[in-house]
């Protein structure tokens, strides 16, 4: 969200409200700045899981070692086309020496596996069995998670920004009643992620079982900060 939208959300508010006064022209009473920072929150359940996985072998050659990396992706990408929205993608891929003398390589890939269903659903269970399978042959479990999606990880922050606003608000109204003034402008707004989407963690990496995963809410918390002008009230 823009920095102007959020004006325009504080704006609004006023409007709706009558707490918050537009901006007036400078006059003779005395004006007073002060900054304020809020941090406002949301929560949604997780509706994706994220899984990492590595594919590695070593050979006396580097094609051998790749060769035997290639045939291990190949079969783990067409094991997980018929798990419905669940989207499979390599990423880096990996050659070098075991070993000084060149005696033998060492090549590995990863794939990530990115289900756009709940922890909870027969999608992420097939999901945890295809994983406790590819450790089965081999393959390493880097990490496995829930998360948000990219259309739920927008809501949340939309609905964090709001909370922000919204407490931004009754700050400035509250230390401008205290103070016996009110509020005519409120400028120079900053926004910050405070904690940013993880996945949350959910396996050990060399389990050959299918991994477990049980996950709560997640959070996201917007740091608010605002200049608040303020002008005593009319006695």
């Amino acid at each position: 969200m823009s920095r102007s939208a959020i004006a325009a959300l504080i704006a609004a508010g006023a409007a709706a409200c009558g707490q918050l006064p537009r901006a007036q022209a400078a006059g003779p009473s005395a004006t007073t700045e002060l900054t304020l920072s809020v941090t406002g929150q949301a929560s949604h359940a997780p509706d994706a899981v994220v899984a990492t996985m590595a594919a590695q072998a070593s050979a006396k050659t580097a094609a051998a070692a790749q060769s035997a990396v290639n045939r291990t992706m190949a079969a783990a990408l067409a094991a997980a086309k018929p798990i419905k929205a669940l989207h499979a993608t390599t990423g880096a891929y990996e050659v070098y020496p075991a070993d000084p003398k060149q005696a033998a390589w060492h090549a590995s890939q990863t794939i990530d596996l990115r289900l756009t269903a709940p922890p909870g659903s027969d999608q992420a269970k097939q999901l945890r069995q295809l994983v406790g399978m590819f450790q089965a042959k081999g393959m390493v479990l880097e990490s496995i998670g829930a998360t948000l999606s990219q259309s739920a990880a927008r809501e949340t922050r939309a609905e964090a920004i709001k909370d922000a606003v919204n407490q931004m608000r009754a700050e400035a109204d509250a230390t401008a009643e205290s103070l016996g003034d009110h509020v005519i402008a409120i400028t120079k707004l900053a926004l910050t992620t405070q904690s940013p989407f993880r996945p949350v963690m959910m396996a050990a990496r060399m389990t050959a079982a299918a991994p477990q995963m049980q996950s709560g809410p997640m959070t996201e918390r917007i740091n608010l900060s605002a200049t608040v002008t303020l002008r005593a009230a009319p006695p």
